[in-house]
């Protein structure tokens, strides 16, 4: 603060008197000391009213900012989540559908195996003599009466003459019996 604006209202109060020139130069600018205060002041609380507007304005930019930021991060979370979640259905999915095959490939295994074993125990069956002299003697009608066969140590027989041949064997048979069955298979897996 000035000078002028401390000084006493009452230049009789401070010693000094009305009619000494320091004291009438003091009260003529005692007006202009207050007025230059209170435009100060005015100044002053202009100048902290726009600094807190403007604080203010920082602020609330700074928190629409954040917002942004917040919402595209929650965004960006979620797209990574659902990737995330898309990748590891894809690869449940894809397991299943290779545990489904291996149990329909262990199946159909099963079903050969055993189907090729049912029809070797043909050769076990008591009508199993009878059954392989009545394909015997079809090959010869077939194939001729120079026929030769060979015999098949799991069952059934090769009969050939000339350049052709007829192959009786239990696994062959079982193998066209198996061929002719595997497109009523392809039914069950669908």
């Amino acid at each position: 603060m000035s000078e002028l604006a401390c000084a006493p209202a009452s230049p009789v109060a401070s010693g000094h008197r009305r009619d000494d020139p320091d004291t009438r130069v003091r009260t003529a600018l005692a007006p202009l000391g207050t007025n230059l205060l209170r435009r100060a002041t005015a100044d002053a609380e202009a100048t902290v009213a726009a600094a807190r507007a403007e604080a203010q304005a920082a602020m609330d930019r700074a928190r629409a900012e954040a917002a942004t930021l917040a919402e595209r991060a929650r965004a960006a979370g979620t797209a990574r989540a659902a990737a995330q979640l898309a990748a590891e259905q894809h690869r449940r999915t894809r397991a299943e559908r290779a545990g489904l095959l291996a149990a329909q490939r262990a199946a159909y295994d099963l079903w050969r195996h055993e189907s090729t074993a049912a029809i070797l125990t043909l050769r076990d069956e008591p009508d199993w003599p009878r059954t392989r002299a009545r394909l015997r003697a079809k090959a010869i009608e077939i194939l001729g009466p120079d026929t030769i066969i060979a015999d098949d140590p799991d069952g059934g027989f090769v009969a050939r003459c000339g350049g052709r041949r007829i192959d009786l064997r239990l696994h062959t048979i079982a193998a066209h019996a198996l061929a002719a069955v595997e497109p009523e298979l392809a039914g069950l897996w669908s």
